[in-house]
């Protein structure tokens, strides 16, 4: 995509993406349109973290048939930093996350992290990282959709699928394995 020149443009974008991604970021249209593009930022970002969350918990509980409650909750306990991330998602889907859209994502996160950290930072730039956001949305959509059947940025109801789920126990010991979580908080 062209680099934004305006936040008009950045609304042209945002309109041009596929349905799903739009509907995930509901807020995006009206906090372009309203604030400041750090506004924007902080929440496209809190937005994608949860989308990675999510990538981890589906990916688990639809390839390797866990206990959606004890998954969800010792994902949700796991720190998953931008390194873990990807270690998880290689060790969950058993593939990389395209070189690409890694790429994207970490153009992004680095105006991410001048806005959050207070460091200088441009319109220019934000503009730029809202776009890359929104193509890889879109992009890790296709690349998840394409190796396990769901898209991330999306309506996951569903995902799993009418497979019957292994027991706690056995559950708990494959997402140690995976290197997820000690024991979970409901113990």
């Amino acid at each position: 995509m062209p680099k934004p020149i305006n936040y008009k443009q950045v609304l042209n974008l945002f309109d041009e993406a596929p349905t799903e991604v739009k509907n995930y970021f509901p807020e995006f249209r009206k906090l372009v349109q309203n604030h400041s593009f750090d506004v924007s930022i902080s929440y496209v970002f809190s937005r994608v973290e949860a989308a990675k969350h999510m990538t981890i918990y589906c990916g688990i509980v639809k390839l390797h048939w866990t206990d959606s409650v004890l998954t969800r909750e010792m994902v949700d306990n796991d720190h998953m930093s931008r390194g873990r991330f990807r270690d998880l998602f290689k060790t969950v889907f058993g593939k990389k996350i395209d070189e690409r859209l890694l790429e994207k994502l970490s153009k992004a996160e680095e105006v991410r992290d001048k806005i959050a950290h207070g460091k200088k930072w441009t319109e220019a730039q934000a503009r730029t990282a809202l776009i890359d956001i929104l193509e890889f949305a879109t992009e890790f959509n296709k690349f998840v959709a394409n190796e396990a059947g769901f898209k991330p940025f999306g309506d996951l109801r569903g995902f799993k699928g009418r497979k019957k789920a292994l027991p706690k126990k056995t559950t708990e010991w494959v997402l140690r394995g995976m290197g997820i979580g000690g024991k979970p908080k409901s113990e």
